[in-house]
């Protein structure tokens, strides 16, 4: 029989969380007293729902780099390389109700262990604001994984800036160049910014370089992106409509499109086997080929002779071996690598006698 005077109310999931919350910043702040570990106690006995909102919060906390007794620290931090304040710039009261811990109760004792991820702090994670940057030194390579699972791979000397929040996914390539495999999600669009232009996934794989020169290099070597100005970028109005490039598309935009070609994917690999620390060439200009070698060394490199730009060039190289790269092209292309001083080299004809290096 129903006692008709007693109304069951169910638990506010709102409150609890809330509640949840509350807790979990109390505890990280370190201001618990044996009172408040006893009411913690009865908060956390109400029921499984309770339990269950601090696990909720459990798996984001991880992510920031924070109660790092507990966790082991931010994946940015690490693939950065190195850990700074500025890199991670979130609203502190969200992340003060993410801490990466499960709290259990056994025989009437609290205890903390890391979390498992859950589905439901998944999707939370997505709501949480990161703003986060990369970078690389020069003739550094560096592989990443973004907070959606999308992975980049950083180029020699370039830096990444990252945006992520619950509607949108922003990269701003500073400088340099990175190679993007991109978890596709509609829901969230992932774009990238460099200088004047904005490269959209569309489901896809590609590379973004910015030259010193301030040309954007897209190419594309899987699925596909939409290309276009960034907004207020000044460009020509026949720039305006870019379009979509699939994969095989390798187009440079400055004021105008400079180049836009289709190649082949072994042409492709070529041009991005610096993913695998290569350079490869098959018959690019001298000109070309000490341009991009000097991208990966803090060596001043000089081409003397302005005849030998033009001249052919064919090879495989480490990029952590560009002096090596320099004995190479003396042995085999005609050229000598005269060293002007330790940090300067200079190119001449075969022709002109070389001097020691200092």
């Amino acid at each position: 029989m129903t006692d008709k005077g007693k109304i069951l109310a169910f638990p506010h999931t709102a409150a609890i969380e809330a509640e949840a919350a509350a807790w979990v910043a109390r505890f990280d702040a370190g201001e618990v007293s044996a009172k408040d570990q006893a009411a913690f106690q009865e908060w956390l006995n109400r029921s499984s729902l309770h339990r269950e909102a601090v696990a909720e919060y459990g798996t984001l906390w991880s992510e920031f780099d924070a109660l790092r007794p507990l966790t082991d620290g931010g994946q940015a931090g690490q693939e950065a390389g190195t850990r700074h304040p500025a890199m991670v710039k979130q609203a502190m009261p969200w992340l003060a109700a993410c801490a990466a811990v499960v709290v259990a109760v056994v025989g009437g004792t609290v205890f903390f262990r890391p979390a498992q991820p859950s589905r439901a702090a998944a999707k939370l994670e997505r709501h949480v604001p990161v703003q986060i940057f990369y970078e690389t030194a020069i003739g550094e390579q560096k592989k990443i994984t973004l907070a959606d699972g999308s992975s980049v791979i950083l180029n020699t000397n370039s830096r990444l800036n990252v945006d992520f929040a619950a509607a949108h996914r922003d990269v701003h390539l500073v400088r340099g160049e990175a190679y993007f495999e991109v978890v596709h999600d509609k829901t969230r669009p992932f774009t990238v910014h460099a200088k004047n232009y904005v490269v959209r996934d569309i489901g896809t794989a590609f590379d973004v370089h910015l030259s010193k020169a301030g040309l954007v290099e897209v190419r594309v070597t899987k699925g596909s992106v939409e290309v276009a100005p960034a907004n207020g970028a000044t460009v020509p109005d026949a720039m305006k409509s870019l379009g979509v490039l699939v994969a095989g598309h390798d187009i440079v935009l400055g004021r105008s499109v400079e180049r836009a070609e289709v190649v082949s994917s072994a042409d492709m690999g070529r041009k991005l086997a610096w993913r695998q620390g290569q350079l490869i060439y098959t018959g690019q200009p001298l000109g070309e080929v000490l341009a991009d070698i000097s991208r990966y060394s803090d060596i001043k490199i000089e081409l003397a002779d302005p005849a030998l730009a033009s001249l052919p060039v064919g090879g495989a190289f480490r990029t952590d071996q560009i002096e090596a790269i320099f004995t190479a092209l003396e042995n085999n292309f005609g050229v000598h690598a005269e060293w002007i001083d330790p940090q300067h080299v200079r190119f001449t004809s075969s022709l002109e006698k070389p001097s020691s290096r200092n």
